[in-house]
């Protein structure tokens, strides 16, 4: 028996046991320090999610109620409490007590900046102060401008306390990006020794692990990009270009409100319109960036597809007449499925408007449904140009135009298809074209009818 053990220890087959055994020792500790550091980096950003960031975003919010309540207040100054202005106000009131509310919510601890308790109380002052004296405008100016003053004051108090809170936020996430840094570098520290380790075990071996650790450092530094550029295009968004939009178009309303006779009416109302515009891709940057960061946000109920598609083909009807085009229509869908109505109109008009701006002018546009096995298959076909087959790929990728000279003299954002990709992508369908030159172009997207993501189980289409 001795004699055996000291062949097999004299061996080759000794030194890949002790290789092999070494390696299995090394991996367990490996993937104890991997799941220490993982549960350590996922506590971090939850936190960052669930708190810091969240509290950014709602203090923007909060920043965005506050313009609007000052904006409607001075339209009730120097118009007068109209109908309409009086609507207004109440509305801007309530949301914003209810942003007070989600801070409330959320929980704001820092002594440093106001409490949701604080903020409240400076509303309902404000409320008390101005809204009474609103009743007796027309009959006691003065008494209504000494209140209208005072009220002004509480405002700007809100909105300095909302700048505040807003600069917490910043400085919050901030720092749990930093301590997402630090673990993500104390991983890397980890994983450096693991190497090491396997190759004095043994060097083919190693070379594969330190492939599959390149691959994973590479997809970890690809997920701490992604977050970054995420985080930092929420930020940018929402301070770069919600409160300046609001801002410009607030004061150019008033502008209108004050005088629609003088020689810059023509001006005002284009800023309007064009803060507009700028407000819709805004906010369409933004809902991309939620896709990104959670599940497409959702309202579904049951929708009849008959009346659906057909007041549906209605509105498409208008777009594509605004370009010169008619709409055709293949409307055979019919049952009831579980759906956003609202972003299923969206996707389409998405596609009827991009088929008439770069089909060719005058041609009609075919609208399609039809139930196709166990999918709702929809189609919008054109008779223009084509897209060459090289652009196919990257038609649905956010900011790409196949001809971006055209696009840009047409006003395309280069947005359309990507959010009908994810709000296709959403309801669990998919999204595609299909294209040949000087033929014309044919873009479906097919939604399955039957899901099972909605509380209670399945939910079946019914026809």
């Amino acid at each position: 028996m001795m004699t055996w053990f000291r062949q097999w220890r004299s061996s080759p087959a000794w030194l890949e046991s002790v290789a092999l055994g070494g390696i299995m020792v090394i991996i367990t500790a490996a993937g104890l320090v991997g799941l220490a550091i993982n549960d350590q980096v996922g506590r971090i950003t939850e936190e960052a999610l669930s708190y810091d960031i969240e509290l950014e975003n709602r203090s923007d919010d909060l920043r965005v109620a506050v313009l609007d309540m000052r904006h409607f207040h001075r339209n009730i100054t120097f118009v007068g409490p109209t109908r309409r202005g009086l609507v207004d106000f109440e509305t801007a009131y309530r949301n914003l007590t209810i942003q007070i509310n989600y801070l409330d919510e959320l929980g704001i601890t820092d002594p440093n900046v106001y409490t949701p308790g604080e903020l409240r109380e400076i509303a309902e002052r404000y409320y008390s102060t101005f809204r009474p004296a609103i009743d007796i405008f027309d009959d006691n100016r003065g008494v209504f401008d000494l209140a209208s003053d005072e009220a002004l004051l509480q405002i700007a108090e809100l909105q300095g306390a909302a700048l505040e809170i807003d600069q917490l936020g910043e400085q919050r996430a901030a720092d749990a990006l930093r301590r997402v840094d630090t673990a993500g570098n104390g991983a890397r520290a980890a994983l450096l020794t693991v190497l090491a380790g396997l190759v004095l075990a043994g060097a083919g071996l190693a070379y594969l692990i330190v492939q599959n650790t390149r691959e994973k450092q590479q997809a970890a530094r690809q997920l701490e990009r992604a977050l970054e550029s995420k985080n930092a295009f929420i930020a940018d968004a929402s301070h770069e270009l919600r409160t300046p939009l609001t801002v410009l178009r607030a004061n150019a309303e008033v502008g209108l409100s004050l005088d629609r006779s003088c020689v810059h009416t023509e001006l005002l109302e284009e800023i309007v319109q064009e803060s507009v515009r700028m407000t819709a891709i805004v906010e369409d940057l933004l809902f991309l960036a939620r896709s990104d960061a959670d599940a497409v946000p959702l309202e579904r109920e049951w929708i009849s597809l008959g009346p659906f598609f057909a007041e549906l083909a209605e509105r498409a009807g208008t777009l594509a007449r605004e370009y010169g085009s008619a709409l055709k229509q293949e409307l055979d869908a019919t049952g009831r499925l579980w759906i956003d109505g609202k972003r299923i109109e969206q996707v389409v008009l998405i596609l009827v408007d991009n088929a008439a701006k770069y089909g060719a002018s005058g041609t009609p546009i075919l609208l399609h449904s039809r139930i196709q096995a166990d999918r709702l298959l929809v189609e919008v076909r054109d008779s223009g140009p084509g897209i060459p087959a090289p652009d196919l790929p990257m038609l649905f990728d956010r900011f790409y135009r196949v001809d971006k000279a055209r696009s840009r003299k047409q006003g395309g954002t280069g947005l359309g298809l990507a959010i009908a990709r994810s709000i296709v992508e959403g309801h669990g369908g998919v999204i595609e074209a299909e294209s040949a030159t000087g033929i014309g172009t044919t873009m479906r997207f097919t939604l399955p009818l039957n899901h099972q993501d909605q509380p209670g189980g399945r939910q079946p289409f019914r026809p």
